[in-house]
C-alpha cells in the first residue's frame, strides 16, 4: 500500500500474508459446534474463574454454546482472553462485544476463554503444555480457531450469521445483528 505523510511525502509498503484454500473455523450458513463451555453456575458464580476480563459482564457467562444452541435462539460468542491474548486484541474486542451488548439487552452474549486454564490464588492461569505453550482448549479446537479472538454471530436455527477474526467495530458487529 501507499501512504501519504502530511508533508506530502510518499511511501509504498509491502506485506505478504500466506492465505490457505479453506479456513479450519465455522463457514457461513454452516452449523455452530455445539459445546458445553462453562457457565457462572458451575463456579458458583465467582466470574474469576470463567474469564481474565478485569470487569466481566455477568450475562456473557450465564449460558455455555451448547445451552444457546439448544435454546433456538440467536446468541453472538466471542472467544477472547484479555489477559493472555497472543494478538493482543482480545481485551479491545471484547469491551466493543460487552459495549454493543448493551444496545441489545434481550440477546444473549456469551464470552469463553479459549485456552485451557486453571483457577490458583484468585484468578485464572494458564495451563501450559509440555513447551511452555498456551493450550486450545476442547472448544477451541472443536470451532477450528487457529488464533484468538474470534467473534460469531449465530442464528436461531444455530447457522454462523457472521465471524469476525481479530478487532471488529461496533457498527459491523451491530450490522450482523440487526441483519439476523
Amino acid at each position: 500500500f501507499e501512504a501519504t505523510f502530511p508533508d506530502g511525502q510518499t511511501k509504498v509498503v509491502r506485506a505478504d500474508y500466506d492465505v490457505k484454500e479453506s479456513g479450519t473455523s465455522p463457514a457461513l450458513g454452516a452449523q455452530a459446534p455445539s459445546v458445553d463451555t462453562p457457565t457462572s453456575s458451575d463456579v458458583n458464580g465467582d466470574l474469576k474463574a470463567l474469564t481474565t476480563d478485569q470487569e466481566p459482564e455477568a450475562r456473557f457467562y450465564e449460558t455455555s454454546i451448547a445451552d444457546a444452541l439448544t435454546a433456538g435462539k440467536p446468541f453472538v460468542v466471542s472467544f477472547a482472553t484479555p489477559a493472555f491474548c497472543q494478538t493482543r486484541t482480545c481485551g479491545p474486542t471484547l469491551d466493543i462485544v460487552k459495549g454493543v451488548a448493551a444496545d441489545y439487552p434481550d440477546l444473549t452474549f456469551i464470552n469463553v476463554e479459549p485456552y485451557v486454564m486453571a483457577y490458583k490464588d484468585g484468578s485464572l492461569q494458564p495451563v501450559m503444555d509440555a513447551q511452555g505453550q498456551l493450550q486450545a482448549d476442547a472448544w477451541t479446537t472443536a470451532w477450528g480457531l487457529p488464533t484468538e479472538p474470534y467473534t460469531f454471530v449465530v442464528r436461531a436455527d444455530g447457522t454462523v450469521a457472521a465471524k469476525f477474526e481479530g478487532v471488529l467495530t461496533p457498527d459491523e458487529l451491530k450490522a450482523a445483528i440487526d441483519a439476523l
